[in-house]
């Protein structure tokens, strides 16, 4: 039976936000079992979206957070099948019950929407393509977890998606003010950002500004700032509505 029709290009970074904020009376402030509240989240967001969502335990997960995830199966996409994203909700491995206060819900839904634009800009990338896989790239850093992480973030693909949530940020940063944006990606990172987006991507290539990498990252994330100020990573349907 071939898969119902989803018109992906419809979600922008406010309507996933809202659809998942929804659900605030039912989990703000409320202690509640790991079991109960990945349940309630799980139902409400497939009540909405054709995705699949999944849960896990990490201990370097807080106590009362939940981190998020995502994931874009090309294979299952290529098939038809119904739910080809994924969303992972992770929580701490040392504690049974969870109890999320205001701040990190908003937090949390502000995130489940970037994860889920990030997983949407894939799903297009590879339809675009004909479900055809790009060559990786191959880093020369010396540390295998720095190649790890190099390679990752260094992939066109993610690039393409990270250059987008990137974009986000410093909206959310600065609005409209893209001489004070490249003043910021153009300085060296603070401390306390050292574990946000922009943070994690320059630590994975060192705090080289001279890295061909950054260089780029920096080009692609200006380019992407009309995109993100209004919240859609694209502008038109194509490849989204099935």
């Amino acid at each position: 039976m071939a898969r119902e029709a989803f018109n992906w290009s419809a979600l922008d970074r406010s309507v996933l936000y809202s659809m998942l904020y929804k659900l605030k009376p039912e989990i703000v402030d409320r202690r509640l079992t790991v079991d109960k509240i990945n349940k309630l989240l799980s139902q409400h967001i497939k009540q909405h979206l054709p995705i699949n969502v999944v849960r896990s335990r990490i201990p370097l997960v807080n106590k009362n957070e939940i981190w998020i995830g995502g994931a874009y199966y090309s294979d299952l996409d290529k098939l038809k099948r119904k739910r080809f994203i994924e969303i992972e909700f992770a929580y701490s491995s040392k504690i049974s019950t969870v109890q999320i206060s205001n701040y990190r819900w908003v937090r949390m839904c502000k995130l489940f929407a970037d994860t889920v634009l990030h997983e949407v800009i894939h799903t297009r990338q590879y339809r675009a393509r004909g479900f055809k896989s790009l060559p990786g790239y191959e880093s020369t850093a010396y540390y295998a977890r720095t190649r790890r992480e190099q390679e990752y973030y260094g992939h066109r693909d993610e690039m393409g998606a990270h250059s987008f949530n990137l974009a986000q940020d410093m909206i959310d940063k600065f609005g409209w003010d893209v001489k004070s944006i490249r003043a910021y990606l153009d300085s060296k990172v603070p401390n306390r950002s050292r574990l946000n987006g922009w943070g994690r991507f320059m630590k994975a290539f060192e705090y080289d500004h001279n890295h061909p990498k950054v260089r780029q990252m920096k080009r692609k994330i200006l380019s992407q700032l009309e995109y993100a100020y209004n919240g859609k990573p694209f502008k038109t349907q194509d490849h989204l509505t099935h």
